[in-house]
């Protein structure tokens, strides 16, 4: 499942937008007083279209889900995100008819930013040494990352 969350609009209010890749299921809109509030889309085309047309509107993407990544093994799934200085994973086993809400979640909250965005990262590459693979590839650009070497406080 791919999952995009959206912040803005006035009133401000948050929107999400779903991939899910089984072509035999059907999409759904949720609307909260008119306004788009959750969009299943089951077609990668539509989902990048919705994906443009809220960032045309205004919408900003929120943190949790530009750092939102999920990875999977033959069996197991892992996803991770980054809040703050909170590193999110949530876990399990994948079996017939299991759902990305089964399985075990786990937030992990760090001293400070820059520990936080390294945890990410180490996170990640972890699991790619141990055979996981990117269900969605995509470039991450974390907000308020680390700083660069040699500058005050980068330590």
């Amino acid at each position: 499942m791919l999952v995009r969350e959206f912040v803005g609009g006035d009133p401000t209010r948050t929107c999400k937008l779903i991939f899910l890749d089984e072509p035999l299921r059907f999409g759904y809109r949720v609307t909260d007083g008119g306004r788009l509030a959750e969009h299943v889309l089951t077609k990668r085309a539509d989902f990048e279209r919705a994906v443009v047309e809220q960032t045309a509107e205004g919408f900003v993407e929120t943190e949790w889900s530009l750092t939102r990544r999920v990875f999977s093994s033959s069996d197991q799934f892992w996803i991770v995100a980054l809040e703050g200085n909170t590193l999110r994973t949530h876990f399990g086993g994948i079996r017939p008819g299991w759902q990305e809400s089964s399985g075990q979640k786990r937030d992990k909250l760090y001293r400070d930013r820059n520990r936080a965005v390294a945890a990410y990262h180490r996170a990640i590459a972890s699991k790619c040494d141990e055979g996981y693979r990117e269900q969605y590839d995509r470039e991450v650009l974390i907000p308020g990352g680390p700083r660069q070497p040699g500058t005050k406080g980068a330590r």
